[in-house]
């Protein structure tokens, strides 16, 4: 969710109003509103009178701790599941917006929370399951459902009405006798009703209905398009020697993957991130690593019907349009007035001043790569689809490391143990196997979570391993939010997902160690939903903070993953058991800023180019007739070296055009600063568990969720604001 920035992470992370209305999806997080004017009064669908009596949407759930009946849902028990919802919540905001008596905290703003039970239900159910499990069918009704819960959205936030009702609360706000929590919900929501258009008039209203709902489309079209290209290509190798440098795992893999498309004699190689990376790492064949690099960074912009860039140059332009019609110049404006970097400017001289370090280390790590071409005899001149490749072998030449040797020591249940095992030393949680329950895919893994003192925190469930049907990355997600409203305490059900390459049969799945600090990362958000003891879901858990403090509690389990008190207890060899040998340990301490100028550089050249498409004005925008070359203009304007590819090419930039990291990717790199710092702080008390900052961190961070302002939690936590030298530093590059 990897250094921080080796695998930059999409986390499915659920925040505003959405979240108590309908079950906020990334897909359908922009901001905005519409025209009540524009809605219909029937019901969405008369389907929902004669749905079949089985469809589980409409019954109570006894499943063990309230965990979705997985195998009883069918694709078609959604949209009426769907139609049903929007009645229902249609109903609840009629009964807040019509209600005589004068409006107040439970009669308004607490009633917004609890509005729409059922259709977050089923929300929270579909928008994971297609991430996950995805077929034909899901994908259309997404594409279809989307804008109408966008619509409803809408309709709430521009409801004259339901707005003067928290508006009158939120005048008297300092009379009303409200609790920390209290306020910090009241102050919240009429926030999200403002920036999404409360105030505007009706005509502009009407048009940020209609572009809401388009953008809305967009989204999921992005995003399905990206999955399609993805798992469309295939490189097949039916020449062993073509298999010269990859691990026998990875090749086991790979016969995995070609068996289960009916070539038994060959092996597959997809474009998921994992098997992108070993291949580009350890594959001898220069010609196939080509063939490879070019695939991956071809994906959405080949000229079919799968082709992104009309559609991300689209949101570009209605975003920048979206943004004036709120009062802001562009989007980037928009998006960061409420995070902790506050402004574009503000972002883009934090980036170029970590750019400038990491473009020096990485012409150093050019040299000396280009060294080693010419000392195996070669006359060619290192270009991006060997960066990968020659720097595993500038690492192994500079420390005497190599990963295959390596990998037999980061077995993923041991390493899934690992982080249990940190959890536990830091916050007192366990975790405790779940059987026969009910998953949505054979290979999860489901566990309870309890605090020190036996208290039930919540479900936690893993979904580590890739298949064609689950779209790519990392991510923290949620099937049910906390929420102890009214007396009802609700524990959250969590997941964490991977893509780890499936092994062939009877073999171990062994990780890379980038991939155990990715582990770890969505460990991290998994321990901020599971902890948070907060009230209310619009700031329980990741819900609530701003984009670019919700990884520092990600980024920071990552620091343990190295430890040697950590690794002593994870680390163990597959084979024979035995702990991880001192001299390896200090291998990978020594390695630890090796490649960090091309990794800093490949992170900020996309966080460049995120900013530079959300910095646009409408007209400018409009102005951009190829995507392509905008982008090779901006990053030749940064100065981006030929030889270094951008971590994300725009037309498969999920993250800001079809997630939630628009105008946001430099969150990443911006949290960085607070974990390296955090963890700062445990190194100098001399103990990665000293009780009392544990106790802050836990208290401040993992259970506070959103209650307060990003800084202030963090000075709470930490007793001042942090430096950068620390993550300079960690990367090599002070």
């Amino acid at each position: 969710m990897k250094k921080t920035l080796n695998i930059p992470l999409i986390t499915v992370l659920y925040a505003g109003l959405a979240v108590a209305l309908s079950g906020w999806s990334e897909k359908a997080e922009e901001p905005g509103a519409t025209d009540l004017s524009t809605m219909s009064d029937e019901s969405p669908t008369e389907e929902v009178a004669m749905v079949e009596n089985d469809n589980p949407f409409f019954t109570e759930w006894d499943t063990p701790y309230g965990i979705p009946p997985f195998g009883q849902i069918r694709d078609e028990h959604y949209k009426p599941a769907f139609d049903a919802g929007i009645e229902e919540q249609r109903a609840d905001i009629a009964v807040i917006r019509d209600n005589p008596e004068t409006p107040t905290f439970e009669n308004t703003i607490e009633a917004l929370q609890l509005a729409g039970e059922s259709l977050k239900r089923v929300r929270l159910v579909f928008s994971n399951i297609t991430n996950t499990d995805t077929n034909d069918a899901l994908q259309e009704l997404e594409i279809e459902i989307y804008p109408v819960l966008t619509r409803e959205q809408d309709a709430i936030y521009l409801d004259q009405a339901i707005f003067e009702r928290v508006q009158t609360v939120f005048d008297a706000r300092d009379t009303l006798g409200l609790d920390e929590q209290e306020m910090r919900l009241l102050e919240l929501t009429h926030r999200d009703f403002v920036r999404k258009g409360a105030a505007l008039d009706n005509d502009a209203k009407a048009r940020m209905k209609e572009i809401n709902a388009r953008i809305s489309g967009l989204n999921t079209m992005f995003a399905q398009n990206l999955l399609k290209e993805t798992n469309a290509f295939e490189l097949v190798i039916t020449d062993e020697a073509d298999l010269s440098g990859l691990s026998a795992s990875m090749i086991g893999s790979a016969r995995v993957k070609a068996e289960s498309r009916d070539k038994p004699d060959a092996w597959v190689f997809g474009l998921d991130r994992g098997t992108y990376e070993g291949f580009m790492t350890y594959a001898d064949n220069r010609e196939l690593r080509l063939q490879m690099f070019n695939a991956y960074r071809a994906r959405g912009a080949q000229g079919n019907e799968n082709d992104n860039r009309d559609i991300l140059g689209e949101l570009a332009n209605l975003r920048a349009e979206r943004a004036v019609i709120l009062g802001y110049p562009n989007h980037s404006a928009y998006q960061l007035e409420t995070r902790m970097a506050k402004t574009p400017e503000k972002v883009e001289s934090f980036l170029l001043e970590v750019w400038k370090p990491g473009l020096q280390k990485a012409d150093a790590e050019l040299a000396e790569m280009q060294q080693i071409v010419q000392e195996e005899g070669h006359d060619f001149i290192i270009e991006g689809h060997d960066w990968w490749y020659y720097a595993e072998k500038l690492r192994v030449k500079k420390y005497a490391m190599d990963e295959n040797v390596i990998k037999p020591y980061f077995e993923l249940g041991n390493v899934r143990d690992g982080a249990f095992h940190v959890a536990e030393q830091l916050f007192g949680v366990t975790f405790r196997p779940l059987e026969d329950v009910p998953v949505w895919n054979e290979v999860v893994q489901p566990y309870t979570v309890y605090d020190a003192d036996g208290e039930f925190l919540g479900v936690f469930m893993l979904d580590y391993y890739a298949r064609d049907s689950k779209r790519g990355g990392a991510w923290m997600s949620s099937y049910r939010q906390t929420s102890n409203i009214q007396g009802k305490n609700v524990r959250p059900i969590i997941t964490n997902n991977l893509n780890v390459a499936v092994p062939a049969e009877g073999e171990d799945t062994l990780l890379s160690y980038d991939q155990v600090e990715t582990l770890f990362h969505e460990f991290g958000h998994g321990l901020h939903g599971l902890l948070t003891q907060v009230r209310y879901p619009r700031f329980a858990g990741t819900s609530g903070s701003p984009r670019d403090y919700t990884e520092f509690p990600a980024q920071f389990m990552e620091h343990y993953a190295s430890q040697p008190q950590v690794l002593e207890v994870y680390a163990r060899h597959a084979e024979t058991g035995d702990v991880i040998p001192q001299e390896l340990v200090e291998k990978i301490r020594a390695a630890s800023t090796h490649n960090q100028g091309f990794k800093t550089t490949e992170y900020i050249a996309a966080s460049l180019m995120d900013m530079s498409w959300h910095n646009l004005t409408p007209n400018e925008a409009a102005a951009v007739e190829d995507a392509t070359k905008f982008e090779s203009d901006t990053m030749t304007g940064f100065g981006k070296p030929d030889e270094i590819e951008s971590r994300y090419r725009s037309p498969y930039f999920a993250h800001i055009f079809a997630g939630g990291y628009s105008a946001g990717y430099y969150a990443y790199l911006w949290s960085e600063i607070l974990d390296a710092d955090g963890f700062t702080a445990f190194k100098e008390a001399g103990d990665i568990y000293d009780p009392e900052l544990a106790a802050r961190l836990k208290k401040n961070v993992y259970q506070a969720g959103g209650l307060r302002d990003a800084d202030i939690l963090y000075r709470d936590f930490r007793g001042k604001d942090p430096s950068i030298d620390p993550l300079l530093e960690i990367r090599g590059l002070n």
